[in-house]
């Protein structure tokens, strides 16, 4: 549950950025597995509790796994954006310039280096911070590949990662350097594109930030990373609140209505994945250890929570977090800094010292190369 939910925000966001029905159809075949695995887990759970114990610790699992069903349901709400023909305005193109995990759509080329490659053969998240979500070919659509999967020219890929990784990964597979993006339609404020922008680039950040941090106070029992999420859930409502009167408040044409009526939807389906993070955290603040078997699930998921400490001889010591490119080198972001017995989120400048603990996320391939890193 928790890695198709979390591919079908990506898999959402890429259908509503490429105006992609058939994707947008996926999405919404996903979710009815995702409520498929909840029905079959319930009745787990009930089976298995086996006095009033199991059934208060089994409860933090029933939690978690019905915060995972609202992201899978975030993610249908943004599919049938596109299944209905709402389509979104241009100005998302914009947003997804500027967030922190850029999504990408290329073509594979002919004489592409890799044509012929498998997936596993690419070693992406580890060299670009950059994964395959999807693959079209022809008509069919191959959803989160497997390593064994191999790339043949004529494929259309989907990827999510870090800015240069998906550009760098682009020109690798259409042979050609990327061609420069559009900018804002003529009409629009340039004042008012960037706010909407700004603010939209804020909430989805900010959202898919506080999943990542609420599945680490899980991990780590941390009720200090828990407050944080409740604290940004509070933050998320108020942002949402202006970004919806930043929309409404616009100067655009009649004709842009549903693209606009679009962007709102989408406005509202991050905030319903804000909810469910602090639903996640929530499990923690009652003050029951996490069950083990939601450490398990986050350890062994396709994206998962890790920590590393850094050692003295470490190069990121003394490094700003913009300066050591943990992204970059590893494929990983770092979501938090535990220092002592305080966890802080890091700010670009934030310095690195000998004996912090970075929390970070990412594509497991990338957690050994983030504790190599930071203990060599």
């Amino acid at each position: 549950m928790k890695n198709l939910s979390e591919l079908m925000i990506d898999l959402a966001y890429s259908a509503a950025l490429f105006n992609d029905r058939e994707l947008a159809e996926d999405v919404l075949e996903l979710e009815n597995r995702v409520d498929t695995l909840g029905y079959q887990l319930e009745m787990t759970i009930m089976v298995a509790a086996r006095d009033a114990q199991d059934a208060e610790a089994l409860t933090g699992v029933s939690t978690v796994a019905s915060a995972a069903d609202k992201i899978s349901d975030a993610a249908a709400d943004i599919a049938v954006i596109v299944t209905r023909g709402i389509g979104v305005h241009p100005i998302v193109t914009k947003v997804f310039e500027r967030v922190e995990e850029r999504l990408m759509q290329a073509k594979v080329d002919e004489v592409s280096k890799i044509v012929g490659k498998r997936v596993s053969d690419l070693d992406l998240a580890a060299k670009m911070g950059v994964n395959i979500i999807a693959i079209r070919r022809g008509k069919d659509w191959i959803i989160d590949p497997k390593k064994t999967a191999e790339i043949q020219a004529g494929d259309v890929l989907i990827t999510r990662g870090t800015a240069w990784g998906t550009e760098e990964f682009k020109e690798l597979v259409e042979g050609k350097p990327s061609e420069p993006k559009s900018g804002r339609p003529e009409h629009v404020n340039e004042k008012q594109f960037e706010e909407i922008v700004e603010s939209f680039v804020e909430l989805k950040d900010t959202s898919e930030l506080m999943i990542d941090l609420s599945y680490s106070s899980l991990l780590m029992n941390s009720k200090e990373l828990a407050d944080e999420v409740q604290r940004l859930e509070e933050y998320v409502d108020k942002l949402h609140t202006d970004f919806e009167l930043l929309v409404l408040k616009s100067e655009f044409k009649k004709e842009e209505a549903k693209g606009l009526l679009g962007l709102i939807r989408l406005g509202v389906a991050t905030e319903k994945i804000a909810d469910a993070a602090a639903q996640i955290s929530e499990v923690v603040l009652r003050g029951i250890e996490p069950h083990p078997v939601l450490k398990l699930t986050i350890e062994q998921a396709e994206e998962t929570v890790t920590y590393a400490q850094v050692a003295q001889n470490s190069s990121l010591v003394n490094k700003t977090l913009r300066e050591a490119r943990i992204p970059e080198e590893t494929g990983m972001w770092a979501l938090a800094i535990k220092r002592g017995d305080k966890c802080v989120r890091p700010k670009p400048e934030s310095k690195i010292e000998a004996g912090d603990v970075i929390i970070a996320s990412g594509y497991a391939e990338g957690e050994e190369s983030l504790k190599r890193l930071a203990s060599p």
